[in-house]
């Protein structure tokens, strides 16, 4: 056995470890939805079998791997590909704040088309009144020109 081929193994171990992190297939329960922007090389050394220590700046053979996965941290934490927990939940929070402005709104649409459907109709046996008193028939015209409500309309 040649003296680096132990090194070697681990390396390729662990850059195997670290692919399956992200494309979401890890083998350690713990790993599984794990938010890339916490990846760290403890992490990759769990997942790769050994203890959390493994991969070491101090190991020539690390650094390469050792930077890609600073890389995918960096990147995840800023990237465009995704947002921080933090940034989702205020953007739900805005989201839930607009869905009750507009529940409001439209209540207030429905009341106001509610009333004026009532004017309307109103307006309706009005007019129909004043066509029945210049048709002759006053006396029957002061009873519609009084509202539901008790508020009176004068005849024109």
């Amino acid at each position: 056995m040649k003296p680096g081929d132990g090194t070697s193994k681990g390396v390729g171990a662990c850059e195997e470890a670290l692919q399956r992190l992200l494309v979401g297939k890890p083998v350690v329960p713990e790993h599984v939805g794990l938010d890339l922007s916490k990846l760290t090389a403890s992490i990759v050394s769990l997942e790769a079998g050994f203890d959390r220590g493994y991969l070491k700046k101090s190991r020539k053979a690390h650094l390469p791997l050792l930077a890609q996965i600073e890389a995918v941290r960096a990147e995840a934490g800023n990237g465009a590909g995704s947002l921080s927990g933090k940034k989702i939940r205020q953007m739900e929070s805005q989201l839930a704040a607009l869905e009750k402005t507009l529940s409001i709104a439209q209540m207030q649409r429905d009341n106001v088309l509610a009333q004026n459907m009532k004017l309307w109709q109103r307006v309706r046996e009005l007019e129909h009144s004043m066509a029945y008193s210049r048709s002759g028939h006053s006396e029957k015209v002061e009873p519609l020109l009084r509202s539901d409500k008790g508020v009176t309309f004068t005849s024109a």
